[in-house]
């Protein structure tokens, strides 16, 4: 018999046993919150991320952040993090939501 899947929202936090530290958070909400612009881990180019999106062909939102964000961190992998990854994916999908 198979196990119950646990649903949870997609994340770059969670390890394979479904742990979260309290130091993510913590970091997490630097990242998103105390820090300037500047000193964040990545920076994002609003205007090329729109056009992105408009040119892009598929039609969910969460798959285009999810791949935006890895794409991202590949290209700069100096500054990757789960934090990082996981701040940069709901700072884009905050802008391109609308939220």
């Amino acid at each position: 018999m198979k196990k119950d899947i646990i649903p949870h929202s997609p994340s770059f936090l969670f390890d394979e046993e479904l742990g979260l530290s309290d130091l993510s958070i913590f970091k997490l909400n630097l990242y998103l919150n105390a820090i300037d612009a500047d000193a964040k881990p990545y920076q994002i180019d609003y205007n090329t991320l729109l056009m992105s999106y408009h040119l892009w062909k598929g039609s969910d939102l969460e798959e285009f952040c999810e791949k935006q964000t890895i794409s991202y961190f590949l290209f700069n992998p100096q500054n990757d993090s789960a934090e990082a990854r996981e701040a940069f994916y709901m700072d884009i999908r905050e802008f391109l939501g609308g939220n």
